[in-house]
């Protein structure tokens, strides 16, 4: 086998924990959202969420990674930068970073792909595939060069794009579980793939060095991830076990004492010395984790009824808001938009009011945390085509 690396990929299917009994004098192991071993490092995690997670990525250099919801929502820790999220658009399944760590793609169920950052676009399922699935795509992984990508569906099928390679699947052989994971060599030119019994296929230049197909689980595995020299890999099941194989070192688990919530993603540091369990947090946003919006003159707030477009004169401003939704992607209200008209001049125009609709959108990640960096809303004016004009404006964040 060429000596090449594994790229981690990330997992998806919300599994519910067979919770068993702990050994005795069994000591609990790491303990939040995302759960570290060996030298991987915490950098956080939701408390709560709309959606739960379904996946992580780690970046190049170990000291962040992203983690993507059910919604498609993407979240960043540590240095990981957020460069957008598919929150609404798609359902979330995986998301595989870019080479560099300036990008990632994230899938749906559908292969439907989507890119932020510097990360390419190459397709997705729906490009290639006319009827539907056969079964729901549950993994990506980037080539090394990132110009292409690997989708794989839970029946095995595997669909590559750019300069991806096919090497091969499992989608015309009868499976006794299903697909829920996919990792790629570091040259491209090979990759696993990992049931929920834990069974795994290699393809390519991928070397096999070991399952747990065919052996008893507590809870069924979620998740794949390679050392560093592709010459092992560590499986990760829904209650946090964690399988070793190859020279992949066991540097821990949750098995013994399991999460609050199924673990659903394990990602490896970049030395192959340690990884991490993603678990699937959901539930209601508390105040102190939902993003900020400047509501004007830089008074960030969580969900204000007023926001002050124009600070020198306050000539435009949405007020009176009522939110229906505020999530860590988006948020969405309605209230009243306050504008000066320019007419004859905005110096001697009159001051004009209209229901209005209104979103925040584009969060980023500032030293308060995530800031929504865009405002749009719509508001009645007869004057207009139509009877209403949409306006779309940057709003100021932190650094």
């Amino acid at each position: 086998m060429t000596s090449a690396a594994l790229t981690t990929v990330l997992i998806v299917a919300t599994l519910l924990v067979s919770p068993f009994a702990p050994p005795s004098g069994a000591q609990p192991g790491p303990t939040g959202p995302v759960l570290p071993f060996g030298d991987a490092v915490g950098f956080g995690g939701p408390s709560a969420l709309n959606a739960p997670v379904v996946g992580m990525a780690a970046t190049p250099d170990g000291e962040g990674y992203w983690l993507v919801g059910s919604d498609g929502g993407v979240f960043a820790y540590g240095d990981a930068p957020f460069e957008g999220s598919s929150a609404e658009r798609i359902d979330g399944v995986a998301l595989a970073a870019t080479p560099d760590g300036r990008g990632y793609v994230v899938t749906g169920r559908g292969g439907y792909v989507t890119g932020y950052g510097d990360a390419q676009l190459f397709g997705g399922v729906n490009d290639i595939v006319s009827s539907p699935l056969n079964a729901p795509i549950v993994a990506i992984a980037e080539t090394p060069d990132g110009r292409g990508y690997w989708l794989a569906a839970a029946d095995g099928g595997v669909f590559a794009f750019g300069d991806a390679p096919f090497l091969g699947s499992m989608g015309a052989t009868t499976l006794n579980a299903p697909i829920v994971g996919l990792a790629s060599m570091a040259d491209g030119e090979g990759y696993g793939l990992v049931a929920s019994d834990g069974g795994v296929f290699a393809f390519g230049d991928a070397g096999f060095y070991g399952s747990e197909g065919g052996k008893p689980l507590n809870s069924p595995v979620v998740g794949m991830a390679s050392t560093k020299n592709g010459d092992g890999y560590w499986l990760a099941a829904g209650d946090g076990g964690v399988f070793s194989f190859g020279d992949a070192g066991f540097k821990g688990s949750a098995g013994a004492t399991p999460p609050a919530h199924p673990v659903t993603a394990i990602a490896a540091t970049p030395d192959g010395g340690g990884y991490w369990l993603a678990t699937s947090v959901v539930g209601p946003i508390p105040v102190s984790a939902q993003p900020l919006v400047d509501a004007g003159c830089d008074t960030p707030a969580v969900q204000p009824a007023t926001i002050i477009l124009a600070c020198a004169d306050e000539g435009s401003i949405l007020e009176n808001i009522q939110w229906s939704t505020w999530t860590p992607t988006s948020a969405t209200g309605t209230g009243t938009y306050r504008y000066k008209v320019c007419d004859p001049s905005c110096a001697a125009g009159a001051v004009a009011q209209a229901p209005a609709s209104v979103t925040l959108d584009g969060p980023v990640s500032t030293s308060l945390g995530a800031e929504f960096s865009r405002a749009t809303w719509t508001y009645a004016n007869a004057a207009a085509p139509g009877g209403q004009v949409t306006e779309t404006e940057l709003l100021p964040t932190d650094p």
